[in-house]
């Protein structure tokens, strides 16, 4: 996302709470002021943890609840996060993009934080006290620590993302290594998407993201069955030549799409 998608998105949060509209949004999260570092750590690895691997955004100087643009100072921004940075055992969710925007002869500060690399967000807990370390969860606005099945949300998912990128990986070998009719025969595998399709994996991604993995791996299935049809009477050589060309010609096709997927899985990568 670029700072002027993250301004709009920004402008569209502020102009609903000021037309006293619910801000429905589970990946945004509004502050009046600028929270103590300690408070901050624990909901913003809360926040975190909860979105499973999708980005999310913290608005600083919007008053949910009385509706106002309260305005914050912009130049505080470095310290505080410094401080927030501190409170983590391990990564915090990495600031991406930091936007001064400008409403009301205000200043409010969008912040836009990945959460796909570093998770599960660890927060150490009061210095001398037990425990010494904390999952944060936040559902809704209350904030508690995870429980074992909410971590498997997080985990499972960053490894299923693990195995589909690598899976994806040699899907393009397979492509690079078709060059010619005569090379048919290597099947793309689709077993890592499988798994992800059933564990639900792939609602952690994007209505866009999703879209592009599963319209790769529709292609690839679609060149599967053309490649199995053309080669599976035994010999190469009994089947006509527009069957064969159709076939590696699908095989082909599936370069784009596969990309394409692998770009927008590249965040969950090491």
């Amino acid at each position: 996302m670029t700072h002027q998608e993250v301004e709009i998105w920004a402008r569209e949060i502020v102009e609903a709470v000021l037309s006293n509209q619910p801000v429905e949004d589970a990946r945004v999260e509004l502050k009046s002021i600028w929270l103590d570092p300690r408070k901050t750590a624990d909901r913003l690895a809360g926040h975190a943890n909860a979105a499973r691997g999708r980005p999310i955004l913290w608005l600083i100087g919007v008053d949910e609840k009385n509706r106002t643009i309260t305005g914050v100072d912009p130049v505080e921004l470095g310290g505080w996060y410094k401080s927030v940075n501190s409170c983590f055992d391990g990564f915090a969710p990495r600031l991406s993009i930091d936007s001064n925007i400008r409403l009301e002869s205000s200043t409010i500060v969008a912040l836009y934080f990945e959460t796909h690399q570093g998770a599960p967000f660890v927060v150490k807990g009061a210095k001398g006290g037990y425990p010494e370390f904390i999952v944060p969860w936040r559902e809704g606005t209350e904030l508690r620590a995870a429980s074992r099945a909410q971590l498997l949300t997080i985990l499972v998912p960053i490894r299923g993302f693990s195995a589909l990128i690598d899976e994806l990986s040699y899907n393009l070998e397979v492509v690079q290594k078709t060059p010619l009719i005569s090379d048919l025969g290597r099947p793309f595998r689709e077993v890592a998407f499988n798994d992800v399709m059933n564990d639900g994996a792939l609602s952690a991604l994007s209505n866009d993201e999703r879209q592009l993995a599963t319209n790769a791996y529709h292609e690839m299935k679609r060149s599967n069955q053309l490649v199995s049809a053309a080669i599976n009477d035994n010999a190469v050589r009994f089947q006509t030549g527009d069957i064969l060309n159709r076939a590696w010609q699908s095989v082909r096709a599936c370069r784009q799409p596969i990309e394409a997927a692998l770009t927008v899985l590249s965040r969950f990568g090491k």
